[in-house]
């Protein structure tokens, strides 16, 4: 059985496994992407990124490679929500990098990054003058009203819990319900998005506003690109602390075919094998090298491994909600998967954070067992002892502002709108970003949302379960997860969030 660093070796020979109808760039040698933090004005891979971006807003419109263009592939192909974000989105970054070294002449352009984790300002150099002197330049109402990214969104806390994801599905969001096949049809199926997308991703997309905070028009803006090249960085530092990405064939031989273009205009087909290690793509990122500041690596045991293929073989619905139910599912390896389910018909707003009660059946605490929780790293057997315990809330309707944020907290008694986020008992945010353009009939996302019935999130609720982890939280036999919107509309109702259930996982 290949463990976790054989995976990402696997990942990184998959070239040599695909047909001759995958078109791969040939690399002269690997750039690095660097921080924007640290480049002057003139850097000279700012000043390519300037030039190759006036050059496509100049194209005609008819050329594949004009700025339209380009942002229409966006608009019409990109996958959110489901497994496939991270690696189409790492595609498209990889064909505007090669588009830039073309149309730039320079041919060692490497695409900078903003690391809004260190940095929080804006960068300035895409802020500077107007649209006529600066081809960076674009409306954003986020970055005119005094661009604020708080700790909650993006600080070190948030990305540490992204980073300690136990796999694939846990970090860069998870299949689609029920895929079965490979069929260009799941692209954009709705799974469960996970924190690095519902969290800082989304937030900073409708933090910025303007075209950032609109899907089709996201990638008109040119800071579009750094955002997400920092996602990208995020899902290469996971990797390099010896995590894997998936190994099913419906994730590795899925073909994005015929949505991205090579530097001359011609289709570039590629499939998500071939996109799981950045060196065999050309480029690296200038802190490869080194740890990540708040970065704790928590080792993976064998029996976590188990149950969590287990889990993803039997699929988040396999208790349906309408039932109310709870059960524990044995595995043949031994030890086991505990679930539970429960509806919700509350609408929480601004003024009126809901709880939904998911009933266990039995004390949490029970469940889970003594020092098994994945924060826990007192004990010599922790690797194979830990537990996790997740919360997937569905159906999760976008409210009528969509900058609302809503804060996520558990087992919290007298949950208010002044609760601190310093509270033992809270566990993340999130934003909206995709769904309300998806109710507005936006293509292919509209109709996924339609039959979803919403967004699914995915949140693992183990850090707050490991801080409440005494007594008086945990003996009782329910799980309550609280949902807190916060909005700066002065009025409340423009903040309100339904969900359709939440289901609780206990691996």
């Amino acid at each position: 059985m290949l463990d976790r660093r054989a995976f990402l070796v696997a990942g990184g020979t998959s070239l040599a496994m695909l047909g001759a109808h995958v078109q791969v760039s040939a690399q002269r040698a690997t750039v690095t992407r660097r921080s924007i933090r640290d480049m002057a004005p003139d850097d000279p891979d700012l000043v390519a990124l300037r030039r190759a971006v006036a050059t496509m807003k100049a194209l005609p419109s008819a050329d594949p490679r004009s700025w339209e263009r380009f942002a229409e592939i966006h608009g019409s192909f990109c996958p959110h929500g489901n497994w496939y974000f991270l690696p189409w989105h790492r595609a498209y970054l990889l064909a505007f990098e090669r588009l830039c070294r073309e149309l730039s002449d320079k041919p060692d352009f490497a695409l900078p990054y903003w690391d809004w984790t260190t940095d929080r300002e804006f960068p300035a150099v895409f802020a500077a003058g107007n649209p006529r002197t600066n081809p960076l330049y674009d409306a954003r109402p986020g970055v005119q009203e005094g661009l604020r990214l708080a700790d909650d969104m993006v600080g070190r806390q948030v990305i540490a819990r992204i980073l300690n994801s136990p796999d694939f599905e846990a970090f860069g969001s998870t299949r689609p319900l029920g895929q079965n096949s490979t069929s260009r049809q799941w692209q954009q199926r709705e799974g469960s998005r996970t924190e690095l997308e519902f969290n800082p991703h989304d937030g900073l997309h409708q933090s910025i506003g303007g075209n950032m905070a609109v899907v089709s028009q996201a990638s008109l803006d040119p800071i579009f690109f750094l955002h997400h090249a920092n996602v990208d960085r995020l899902w290469s530092s996971w990797n390099s602390r010896g995590n894997a990405n998936s190994p099913e064939p419906i994730w590795r031989d899925f073909v994005f075919n015929r949505q991205f273009i090579a530097p001359n205009g011609a289709p570039w087909n590629v499939s998500v094998g071939q996109l799981g290690s950045t060196p065999a793509l050309g480029y690296r990122y200038d802190d490869d090298d080194g740890p990540f500041a708040a970065d704790v690596v928590l080792p993976m045991g064998d029996t976590m491994i188990e149950r969590l293929r287990a889990y993803r073989r039997f699929g988040p619905d396999v208790l349906s909600c309408a039932s109310n139910g709870q059960g524990e599912i044995p595995l043949r390896s031994g030890g086991s998967i505990y679930m539970a389910a429960s509806e919700s018909r509350e609408v929480a707003s601004r003024d009126r954070p809901i709880g939904i009660s998911v009933p266990l059946g039995r004390p949490l605490r029970d469940i889970v067992g003594a020092a098994a929780m994945a924060s826990r790293r007192d004990r010599p057997d922790a690797a194979n002892n830990r537990r996790y315990v997740w919360a997937i809330i569905r159906g999760v309707g976008t409210p009528p502002d969509t900058t609302t944020r809503v804060r996520v907290f558990c087992n919290r008694q007298e949950l208010t709108p002044r609760t601190r986020l310093d509270d033992p008992g809270y566990a993340t945010s999130f934003s909206f970003f995709a769904g309300h353009h998806a109710a507005g009939g936006q293509g292919a996302h509209a109709a996924h949302a339609e039959a979803g019935g919403g967004a699914s999130l995915c949140i693992d609720l183990t850090p707050s379960i490991a801080r409440l982890d005494n007594p008086r939280h945990l003996r009782g036999d329910r799980l309550t997860v609280q949902l807190l919107p916060t909005c700066a509309n002065l009025e409340a109702s423009r903040s309100a969030v339904r969900t359709r259930c939440v289901e609780v996982v206990v691996l």
